[in-house]
């Protein structure tokens, strides 16, 4: 059985790709839902493995794990105590 390519592995890539890339080029504030800074800090390699991580458009959310609700009720507490930090 043959191996699957690797460079067609993504279906939509090139068209995620340039949707960035003219929201990047026409200075939209929009860059970041398509992973904008993950393609400038790590390349594109990490930015197509974390597109190709995500569901599909239309795709059924996914439940948020024990471990990402203690995460994120951690970050919430973090970022009020930073907000207070700077009414003080």
């Amino acid at each position: 059985m043959a191996e699957p390519d690797e460079h067609n592995a993504g279906s939509g890539d090139v068209e995620r790709y340039e949707a960035l890339r003219a929201q990047a080029l026409g200075g939209e504030a929009g860059g970041w839902r398509h992973g904008l800074a993950l393609l400038e800090g790590r390349g594109t390699a990490a930015w197509l493995r974390a597109c190709r991580s995500l569901p599909a458009a239309g795709g059924q959310p996914t439940e948020p794990s024990a471990d990402t609700a203690a995460v994120g009720g951690d970050l919430v507490g973090v970022l009020a105590t930073m907000a207070l930090a700077v009414l003080g």
